[in-house]
């Protein structure tokens, strides 16, 4: 079968196919470099992760990676313990185009989708301080495909037990 063929029969499309795969692929260095250090003790991290942080947090005023809370912190525990395998193991499903990812790829979308529903209300939040009503909605804008991919993910591969087809599909996405 050619793509066409596959396209027909799938409920995953090759745009969306394309998107968890950017979507995962740059998920593991961000986790790795930026969100881990609301846990790791500051003198093992790296200078230029501290650095990469600092700039995230003075461009985007972000109140949450600037002095992570407890309930943020368990967030972030669960991202590395679990999401962060899952970051691997579902870039290789969707990119061979894999079903045996559809019940992993509906928990985690499912999962993460839920975290990002606090995250994005302490933004929008009166209370939530930032230095204009355009920092918040930057902000917003920087978590919201945090909660719009995995939703979607959740979705797509929930809705067919099948969703690269009846055998899955040969790999005609080139990456390099």
């Amino acid at each position: 079968r050619d793509v066409r063929e596959y396209r027909a029969v799938m409920p995953v499309s090759e745009t969306f196919r394309t998107v968890v795969l950017v979507f995962l692929g740059t998920h593991i260095p961000a986790t790795l470099m930026m969100d881990s250090q609301a846990l790791l003790p500051p003198a093992i991290v790296p200078g230029f992760m501290k650095s990469l942080l600092d700039f995230h947090v003075r461009t985007n005023s972000d109140p949450l990676m600037a002095d992570p809370p407890a309930w943020f912190k368990s967030f972030i525990l669960f991202e590395l313990m679990f999401q962060l395998p899952f970051f691997f193991i579902g870039f290789k499903a969707f990119y061979e185009r894999r079903n045996w990812i559809r019940m992993p790829g509906v928990v985690y979308g499912a999962h993460t989708a839920t975290t990002l529903i606090p995250i994005l209300a302490v933004i929008l939040h009166p209370a939530t301080a930032f230095p204009d009503e355009a920092a918040r909605w930057r902000l917003f804008f920087i978590y919201l495909p945090y909660l719009l991919v995995p939703a979607s993910m959740a979705y797509a591969l929930g809705v067919d037990d099948k969703p690269f087809g009846a055998k899955g599909g040969p790999n005609k996405l080139k990456i390099f």
